[in-house]
């Protein structure tokens, strides 16, 4: 039986993109292991109205309060990674099952990374829960003005 190279190349590929994190297309609701995660927060689409049904709402910053966006974000329960993803806006709505979670984030093309951790139980109104990240290098924080 022979094997064209073809086959192998086309076998290979897929196994390494199944292997990737889903990549959270912008303002696109999208479900990773039964988490259901929308990444948003830039313009009009951030006001849309079903984005209230999410029971958390993760906010990436830094100790500015700025937002930052780029993040790659890792969501773990019980010491297992639930969901992995990337998200290039600043906000990362979550409907997952009723527990406690923690979130594992770093910034693209840095070493800054930041935690938090939160808990669902299914009801109520939505939790925001803000990943700060520490500013680059231990310096001054980016676009921030010296003291007078």
């Amino acid at each position: 039986m022979r094997i064209s190279v073809a086959a192998i190349v086309v076998s290979v590929a897929a196994g390494s993109l199944m292997a990737l994190p889903a990549l959270a297309v912008q303002d696109q609701p999208v479900s990773v292991n039964g988490v259901e995660s929308v990444c948003t927060g830039v313009g009009s689409a951030k006001d849309n109205p079903a984005w209230s049904s999410y029971p958390v709402k993760l906010t990436f910053s830094n100790m500015a309060g700025e937002n930052e966006a780029a993040v790659h974000v890792a969501i773990v329960q019980g010491g297992k990674t639930v969901m992995e993803t990337d998200c290039d806006a600043p906000w990362l709505l979550i409907k997952a099952a009723p527990a406690s979670y923690e979130v594992h984030a770093s910034l693209a093309g840095s070493t800054r990374t930041a935690s938090a951790s939160f808990s669902t139980s299914g009801n109520g109104g939505q939790k925001e829960v803000n990943v700060a990240f520490p500013t680059a290098s231990g310096g001054p924080v980016p676009n921030s003005l010296p003291a007078r």
